[in-house]
């Protein structure tokens, strides 16, 4: 990131903090909303596009931001990255390896939030 980018994103979370207390009545419910639409527990971990949903949320201007969920692409590549590098192929074998991943226990692979599956897709595009 450029200065001016690390600046404005600085920036943001400011304004977050600031104005976190119009929707969440504490950090705790802070966190577990963010984990929820964006995979992250941090601010600091957020992209700045991401910061600027959830600055919007905080000051009202949306009513809520949707569940980034993994598209039908990623779903995919993930299914065939694991079906032509795994030994195991079995589904069983996948969620246990998402779970490995993500630390999320799924059932299937649609489940996973899009930040999620950018890291399985990595992480399979990783194995020999």
């Amino acid at each position: 990131m450029t200065a001016a980018q690390i600046k404005f994103k600085k920036q943001l979370i400011q304004k977050i903090q600031v104005f976190k207390s119009n929707v969440f009545i504490d950090d705790e419910s802070r966190r577990e909303f963010m984990l929820s639409r964006f995979g992250v527990d941090s601010t600091t971990k957020m992209s700045i596009d991401q910061l600027k949903l959830l600055c919007d949320f905080c000051n009202r201007k949306v009513s809520d931001i949707p569940v980034d969920r993994a598209t039908e692409a990623q779903v995919k590549k993930i299914y065939d990255l694991w079906f032509e590098k795994a030994r195991d192929k079995s589904l069983d074998a996948l969620y246990s390896f998402i779970f490995r991943i993500t630390k999320k226990d799924v059932s299937e692979v649609a489940e996973l939030l899009k930040c999620e599956a950018t890291k399985v897709i990595v992480a399979l595009s990783k194995m020999d």
